[in-house]
């Protein structure tokens, strides 16, 4: 018998910790807990390595991963809880947000849940939306903060700062040459990043924490990069940082990304960000 919880959860904000609150609670420590997420198009808010290491905050549930394809999204309701909950997980409660859809059409709901349950011999714990400061706490409500660059109240609801870990990688070494020589981070590639631009950060190395500006874009004025990068520059450190490990929390914005004339002009502009930070 398992207990399961059943979402899109493309980053387990506040909203969704509270279901896996309830679903450690009622799994304890002798019953199969798991969770069921339902992976849809685009970048998520955490990459997957985030996401496991908040479920180990939570007591490890097995995180099980069913892609919304077109041969999903027709499966009526009865069939899902026949089929999945029951045959795959042996379902003993489910555990779902109050405004839970499922099925064909998202013709299910909480009550269609619960009907089901009867039959099939399962409870249902259904779970109230989260709000914070008068809102719902939601991915879309964090992604909209994100798309205006704001990150404090992004993190906020999702429990957790908005950062970007990993090993320093070698660029192009540019701002060695202007002054500013800065660290290279490669963004996970399933993790959506905020609106393009400068933000006021702080990094972490070795134990140690510094103040840092950095850049999320594409560089327009150096490079004009095709993908997307995280580039910080680190104050009061003069190492040679390659190859360790960073985390870079990102604070607030400065400004969205420009294109600057001439590298003086991109200068000035940082020397005025620094004068903030």
């Amino acid at each position: 018998m398992s207990v399961v919880t059943i979402g899109k959860f493309d980053g387990f904000h506040l909203g969704h910790r509270l279901l896996l609150e309830k679903l450690k609670e009622l799994a304890g420590d002798h019953e199969k807990a798991a969770v069921l997420r339902i992976l849809t198009p685009g970048k998520k808010l955490l990459s997957h390595d985030e996401m496991t290491e908040i479920l180990s905050e939570y007591g490890n549930p097995e995180m099980t991963e069913l892609e919304f394809t077109p041969e999903f999204a027709g499966i009526t309701a009865g069939a899902f809880v026949r089929d999945t909950l029951v045959k795959c997980f042996g379902v003993r409660e489910v555990i779902v947000g109050k405004d839970f859809r499922f099925g064909k059409d998202r013709a299910g709901d909480v009550e269609t849940l619960i009907s089901l349950g009867r039959e099939y011999g399962f409870g249902v714990t259904a779970v109230d939306k989260l709000s914070l400061e008068g809102e719902v706490v939601s991915s879309s409500r964090i992604r909209s903060c994100l798309s205006e660059g704001n990150v404090k109240t992004a993190g906020l609801l999702l429990g957790q700062d908005i950062a970007y870990s990993g090993i320093v990688q070698h660029g192009k070494q540019l701002g060695r040459t202007i002054g500013f020589p800065t660290i290279n981070l490669f963004a996970p590639e399933d993790k959506l990043l905020p609106r393009f631009g400068v933000y006021r950060s702080i990094v972490e190395m070795d134990g140690n924490t510094y103040r840092g500006l950095t850049n999320i874009g594409l560089r327009p004025t150096v490079e004009n990069s095709p993908t997307a990068t995280v580039e910080t520059f680190m104050k009061d450190y003069s190492g040679d940082a390659y190859g360790h490990n960073v985390r870079v929390i990102l604070v607030d914005f400065l400004r969205p990304e420009k294109h600057f004339t001439s590298l003086d002009e991109l200068v000035d502009s940082m020397k005025k960000d620094l004068k903030y930070i």
